[in-house]
């Protein structure tokens, strides 16, 4: 498990998650100083309560002549203006508008508001208004469940009873517990078969190969594919299109950024894929593989993991429309991509603009932190190999990592929790995204997550991982029976909400293409 923090008293906030976006980074302190008093609303049950804070928000108080507020007065100042209970603590907030949005900690205000300065006028005062997540200190002490007791988030629930057609109590007890788990721990842990298991272990064999030899080619060889490959100007509609928009008339809101193929991050290189689309004619292999017997098995056996985690994924959902009374239907008619198979005969037009599925399997081979003679002392413990964030879509299903490290932030705890340490290979993580966090109204909310920095000994040995990240369609619309007026698409909250207001997606002003949801 995560390390605990040291025991506070009542008067001190718990200490937030580590290695959050820094309040130390140059950029984020030039945009905060010499800026007003950010005014912020703060919610508590049913009282509320308006305060200017002097940003940044820091965790001693600021030498005398310096700008800056720190967060044990800022938690004193709250606790007697909205009466909190004696014994509790602010633990994290939520956005007051958003109140499926994942609970981040007070910290991470600074990175907000420097958002939102950067595109303000300087003379100009963001107004925040955020929900208290408030907790009793005693929570600090209690352990984790661990191993198989019924309170434990690492008791596996067995996958073929949660998928099993035929409803039974055995399949009402597995999807209760796993929702359960979802709901209080922020994953779940399924058990799956020893064949089953043997799919991504396999693929991690073949794929860590691949990516070697793809770093060997040079870009221009390398595998990379879009959703939308049509070329600007071409509008198979047959009507006007806007050249400099990424919105047509056949599909209105496929991004230009999704992608499939070969890509890399300075922590990491990985292989992304997506479901080819029957109905858009979309082969499989794709045209890159058809070159060798070889390469076409490759392919394939990714179809099959491919396929594999996507049905995984749909049974998680099945089973929280289940349990949370969601319609299942508008589920997976509205919101997910068909799954049919193109029939090998095909021989039909192709749609160019829709060719794989919205959902999306990373593999990925992390770098070695204790590369190039540099010992696992000598690391920077805050360079993580993944950084702290929730995900976008619907569920994330992912199989044992080569070598552990996922941690998931245990709000009540104050600490990360190691999903993997105790997991073998039958044992696949499950966890929410901020899409169903969005359809449960937060009953279900995206935990923070993050990957610390990983050391190995030898190069070969590299941790690879590969969560497949189930998604709605960009077109779906998530709020059906809210006004018209109220309603946004997949798209929308992407675009809209996710990628400009959550703290640790960060902008790219040096792209400014639609990212790759």
């Amino acid at each position: 498990m995560g390390q605990s923090p040291s025991k506070s008293s009542a008067a001190r906030p718990p200490t937030p998650p580590p290695s959050t976006p820094s309040t130390s980074k140059n950029g984020i302190l030039d945009v905060l100083t010499g800026r007003p008093p950010l005014v912020c609303t703060f919610y508590y049950e049913c009282q509320e309560f308006t305060q200017e804070i002097q940003l940044p928000l820091v965790y001693d108080r600021p030498p005398p002549g310096t700008q800056g507020t720190a967060l044990m007065d800022l938690e004193l100042e709250l606790r007697e203006k909205l009466q909190l209970p004696e014994g509790s603590s602010i633990f994290a907030v939520i956005p007051a508008d958003e109140l499926y949005s994942p609970a981040y900690p007070l910290v991470m205000i600074n990175i907000v508001a420097a958002r939102l300065y950067a595109h303000t006028e300087e003379a100009r005062v963001p107004v925040l208004t955020y929900v208290l997540v408030v907790r009793h200190m005693g929570l600090l002490k209690q352990p984790l469940p661990m191993g198989n007791a019924y309170e434990s988030p690492f008791f596996a629930v067995n996958a073929a009873t949660l998928a099993e057609k035929k409803n039974s109590i055995a399949r009402t007890l597995a999807r209760r517990r796993f929702v359960h788990n979802l709901q209080g721990f922020g994953f779940a842990r399924l058990e799956v078969t020893p064949q089953q298991a043997k799919i991504p272990q396999k693929a991690f064999e073949k794929v860590r190969k691949w990516l070697m030899g793809q770093l060997e080619l040079s870009k221009e060889k390398r595998w990379v594919d879009f959703v939308d490959v049509r070329k600007v100007g071409e509008n198979e509609g047959g009507g006007d299109e806007n050249p400099s928009d990424s919105l047509f008339t056949s599909h209105p809101v496929i991004s230009r950024g999704r992608r499939v193929g070969f890509s890399a991050d300075r922590n990491r290189e990985y292989m992304q894929l997506r479901l080819p689309i029957a109905a858009s004619g979309t082969p499989w292999p794709p045209a890159y593989f058809q070159d060798s017997d070889e390469n076409k098995e490759f392919a394939n056996e990714m179809l099959t993991l491919l396929e594999l985690l996507d049905d995984i994924s749909r049974d998680c959902m099945r089973a929280v429309c289940e349990v949370l009374n969601i319609d299942e239907s508008w589920v997976f008619e509205e919101l997910l991509d068909d799954r049919a198979r193109l029939p090998e005969s095909f021989c039909g037009l192709r749609d160019k603009s829709y060719q794989y599925g919205s959902s999306v399997l990373r593999i990925y081979n992390y770098r070695n932190k204790a590369a190039n003679g540099k010992i696992p002392a000598e690391v920077d413990p805050n360079d993580n190999s993944c950084g702290v964030h929730a995900d976008l879509g619907l569920v994330t299903v992912s199989p044992l990592a080569t070598v552990p490290g996922l941690q998931m932030w245990n709000l009540e705890r104050m600490t990360w929790s190691d999903v993997e340490e105790t997991a073998s290979t039958i044992h696949f993580s499950v966890f929410a995204g901020e899409t169903l966090g969005l359809l449960t109204h937060g009953v279900i909310s995206a935990p923070l997550h993050r990957v610390p920095p990983i050391c190995v000994e030898a190069e070969a040995e590299r941790r690879m991982s590969m969560p497949y990240f189930l998604r709605a369609k960009p077109g779906a619309c998530l709020n059906p029976k809210t006004p018209a007026s109220e309603q946004i698409t997949c798209r929308d909250f992407m675009e809209d909400i996710v990628f400009k207001k959550r703290p640790w997606r960060r902008e790219n002003s040096s792209n400014p293409a639609p990212p790759d949801y």
